[in-house]
């Protein structure tokens, strides 16, 4: 008895034991589990801290950018000295920096939305190249310093990734280290590495020659503030670029030294479309290759980079830099190909050239770059091709072929129907090559001149599809949108639509704007239809390969209102462009009063575009249309820190759409919470549901009387 006894006691305390260690167990697991629960409200209070972080600095300034901007504009116009070309390119380069911080707010308010999807579709990474360095070079005109892509030879042509937004991160990179101070160069170097299954990683490093940053400066880099000695907005960009990034799942490190400049590493996983074939870039004759080459730049970096592009096609490729060319003065009649700084054709070189080109065919390249006015002074005969920095490896190619394939040849061998002479001779649309006249005056109600006719739109940019179809609302036009070459082709094709005018970006994936026009021009019936090109694509090639495509007119990028009116004025009327007449000026248009919203300022604000303005309204709805709710819970949970920043947003956008009593309101609350005064904050959830509630009301009231 006394055994069992003692074996009961022993099992009790056993399982007493147990109970224990179990109990403790359990207490430090759920000691563990509440601890990793609140690691992961603190990591989603920093994540949401950081979002809001966002427009913390800019919100406060955006209405005084807005303000300097037009003033400055103003004072472009009113200045006696200056010619009206160099006035409108002035007015227009203001006009610019006011559009970007507006497309950039409208960007932010996409993500802040979670509407920012990526999309994998083929792409040429050329025609990306292209559209960057078309815009940084118009953005930064006259610069002295030198922009540089050198490109590893083993990067394909064709990828599969996010295009768009690929394009907009290496803009907004490129941007930001060409503002830095004293920049004499900045090199995109791009090249790819292998890595698992059928997915590779394109590196894409930039580094700049400026002053570099501080440790300090490095972990702000991605938060924007406003810079008022050069009254635009610094790191803006590179916060979108940064999301942009994290959502295409890559990277982006930021290292600088002090007195050497920065360097940004981005890499982003991508696939290759075509990874058996292995050479990118056939020349259609073997003749084309092998050839002796002779480079001289005024920078050396660039040069290096130019030679990698050639001897890809295998051609032996000499450098000398121009000190070294003045001094040496080499046998150039041993070369095939000799490609020159613009400004070394003086008269003796050419003296020298003209009397080696009457015994032998060489082919002379004056090279020049697009950030700097042509600075050459001898422009003749004896140069057979123009190239323009930065290249790429596409440019190079098409150079070559250029240089040596007679028409017919390239004709049939390199772009079938790439000419479209047999279109032409047939066709009396007009073709024009030149700059597109701004038409003076011109709202929304003008293009009510082209009712019923239908007009296609080809563009992958849902920002650029919705501007286009905001000023064309009230135009009674039909309007079709697709979103790349190959569904412009198909729609075009099948027929069941008779467009009137086709409207083509260039760089889109999938099939291009090159491509897509030369397959429309290929069928005889649609010589009679309009194509004009819209981009942002500046080098003279670029603007040939367009026209030899079957191109009729092109529009750069940003829209201009006045240009799209003048080319439908041109192909959507019966009169010829000597007949045209631009429209009267219009009168001055009274906006209607909306309760809460000032509609004029707001659209003064948008770079006197009601289109673009429409759009930030839109993107603002979505985003902020609901934050009183998120106002009320963070007084709730005494979150105040969230409270300043959503503020801070609220104050600087409803100043910037025109919404005067929201911004007050949201200055009123900032106040409470400067003053420590955090106990009377729970007053204001009324008011600011009050003022939010009218606000979007207003809104949807405007957007349906436009």
């Amino acid at each position: 008895m006394e055994n069992d006894n003692m074996l009961l006691w022993i099992a009790l305390f056993s399982l007493a034991c147990v109970s224990i260690l179990i109990l403790f167990l359990s207490s430090k697991q759920s000691s563990k589990l509440t601890s990793l629960h609140q690691s992961l409200l603190d990591k989603q209070q920093k994540m949401e801290e950081n979002q809001n972080m966002l427009l913390t600095t800019m919100s406060e300034n955006i209405h005084d950018i807005a303000v300097k901007t037009l003033e400055e504009g103003r004072q472009v116009l009113n200045t006696p000295a200056v010619t009206i070309e160099k006035k409108e390119e002035m007015f227009s380069n203001v006009e610019n920096r006011l559009l970007d911080v507006t497309n950039d707010l409208i960007s932010y308010l996409r993500l802040k939305s979670s509407k920012v999807e990526i999309v994998n579709e083929e792409f040429n990474i050329n025609n990306i190249l292209n559209e960057v360095s078309g815009a940084i070079c118009t953005k930064f005109s006259g610069s002295n310093s030198e922009l540089i892509f050198d490109i590893d030879k083993n990067v394909p042509r064709h990828l599969v990734g996010d295009s768009l937004h690929l394009g907009k991160v290496l803009e907004s990179i490129l941007e930001y280290q060409m503002n830095q101070t004293d920049v004499c160069e900045v090199k995109l170097e791009i090249s790819m590495f292998d890595t698992h299954g059928d997915m590779i990683e394109m590196q894409f490093i930039v580094t700049d020659t400026g002053e570099g940053l501080s440790d300090e400066s490095i972990a702000k880099l991605f938060k924007p503030y406003y810079d008022e000695s050069l009254g635009s907005y610094v790191g803006l960009g590179l916060f979108v670029a940064n999301e942009l990034v994290t959502l295409m799942n890559g990277s982006i490190d930021v290292q600088s030294t002090l007195g050497k400049g920065n360097t940004f590493t981005l890499a982003i996983p991508l696939k290759i479309f075509d990874k058996a074939n292995k050479r990118k870039y056939r020349l259609p004759q073997k003749g084309l290759i092998e050839k002796k080459v002779f480079i001289v730049d005024d920078n050396y970096n660039a040069s290096l980079a130019i030679k990698k592009m050639f001897a890809y096609f295998r051609h032996e490729v000499t450098l000398l830099s121009e000190c070294e060319f003045k001094r040496e003065r080499p046998d150039l009649a041993i070369f095939d190909i000799i490609v020159l700084s613009q400004s070394l054709f003086e008269l003796e070189l050419v003296d020298t050239l003209t009397k080696i080109k009457r015994k032998k065919d060489i082919k002379v390249i004056a090279l020049n770059s697009l950030l700097r006015e042509n600075k050459g002074t001898f422009v003749g005969e004896i140069i057979d091709l123009y190239l323009f920095k930065p290249l790429n490896q596409e440019r190079i190619f098409e150079l070559i072929i250029n240089l040596y394939v007679d028409k017919k040849t390239k004709d049939k061998k390199v772009a079938p129907s790439l000419t479209n002479e047999k279109s032409k001779s047939k066709t009396s649309l007009l073709t024009h090559k030149v700059n597109i006249i701004e038409a003076k005056d011109i709202t929304q109600e003008s293009f009510k001149k082209f009712k019923d006719k239908h007009l296609l739109i080809v563009e992958d940019n849902l920002i650029n599809q919705k501007v286009l179809i905001n000023i064309l609302h009230l135009s009674d036009m039909k309007i079709s949108v697709v979103n790349n070459g190959q569904e412009a082709v198909d729609i075009v094709k099948e027929g069941t639509i008779a467009f009137d005018l086709v409207l083509m970006d260039i760089n889109m994936p999938i099939m291009d704007g090159y491509t897509a026009t030369q397959m429309i021009r290929l069928d005889p019936q649609f010589d009679e239809l309009p194509i004009v090109s819209f981009t942002a694509l500046v080098l003279d090639s670029e603007v040939k390969k367009m026209f030899n495509a079957g191109i009729n007119a092109f529009l750069s990028k940003p829209l201009n209102i006045g240009k799209l009116y003048t080319v439908f004025m041109m192909y959507l009327t019966d009169k010829s462009e000597i007949e045209m007449i631009m429209p009267k000026v219009a009168p001055r248009r009274i906006f209607k009063k909306y309760d809460g919203i000032d509609i004029e300022v707001g659209i003064k604000h948008s770079s006197n575009s009601e289109a673009l303005y429409i759009e930030v309204l839109k993107e603002f709805s979505e985003a902020y249309g609901h934050s009183n709710q998120v106002f009320t819970t963070l007084v709730a949970e005494h979150r105040y820190a969230q409270i300043k920043m959503l503020c801070v947003d609220m104050r600087g956008i409803t100043g910037a759409i025109g919404a005067k009593d929201m911004s007050v309101l949201s200055t009123e609350i900032l106040q409470l919470i400067l003053y420590k005064k955090e106990t009377l904050l729970a007053n204001y959830t009324q008011a600011y549901s009050f003022e939010l509630e009218k606000l979007i009301n207003s809104i949807d009231g405007y957007l349906l009387d436009v």
